[in-house]
């Protein structure tokens, strides 16, 4: 049996959500939800699932003094096998931290869409992202687990400010670079001859 491509998958469900909801404007949580139905038609309704919560505070990387509050939420997941078993990370797992789902998932993403903030997106927000992921696939690896492949995806829709992902003033990521291994994914709706918009 052939491996799976998962990540040949999630770009093709990111690509149809950019495509076909970059022209509207909602609230973050629709565009969650509408990117989480486009990854439900690639991997199954079994295998994806929305704001696991993991408690940090037991990780070892230090991309964990970057955060407060002691939790941190994914915007969507995909896991390797069929089957979502995500309880409370109190009861997942002998820590009460959730860390062992990281075992159980081949995706980890956030998902950013600029025309749900009045201003357009902060970079720091954005930067934020990038270092939860590479905290989780920091962790994964301390562990021995499989690292799942990481995405923070960027739709740029405001109706006014375009987000340029490759100017680096006032970036954080700049003076606090993330993990290489998390992808950016960006598609730009001010780009009308676009054809992709998918940067690794």
């Amino acid at each position: 049996m052939a491996q799976e491509d998962f990540d040949t998958k999630f770009r093709a469900a990111w690509l149809v959500l950019s495509r076909t909801c970059a022209s509207s404007i909602a609230p973050e949580a629709t565009y969650q939800a509408w990117f989480a139905h486009y990854l439900i038609s690639q991997f199954g309704i079994d295998r994806v699932a929305r704001e696991p919560i993991f408690k940090y505070t037991g990780f070892e990387s230090t991309y964990r003094g970057r955060f407060t509050g002691g939790e941190i939420k994914l915007d969507a997941v995909v896991t390797r096998t069929p089957g979502i078993v995500l309880p409370h990370y109190i009861y997942r797992g002998t820590e009460g931290s959730g860390v062992e789902t990281l075992q159980e998932l081949a995706i980890i993403s956030e998902l950013k869409v600029s025309s749900t903030q009045g201003g357009g997106l902060d970079r720091t927000e954005v930067s934020r992202d990038f270092w939860k992921l590479s905290l989780l696939l920091h962790e994964a690896e301390r562990r021995g687990y499989s690292v799942p492949l990481a995405y923070v995806c960027v739709l740029d829709n405001h109706p006014r400010r375009r987000y340029n992902v490759n100017h680096p003033t006032g970036s954080r990521l700049v003076k606090d670079p993330h993990d290489p291994r998390v992808n950016l994914l960006h598609y730009s709706a001010h780009d009308a001859d676009q054809v992709e918009g998918l940067h690794k």
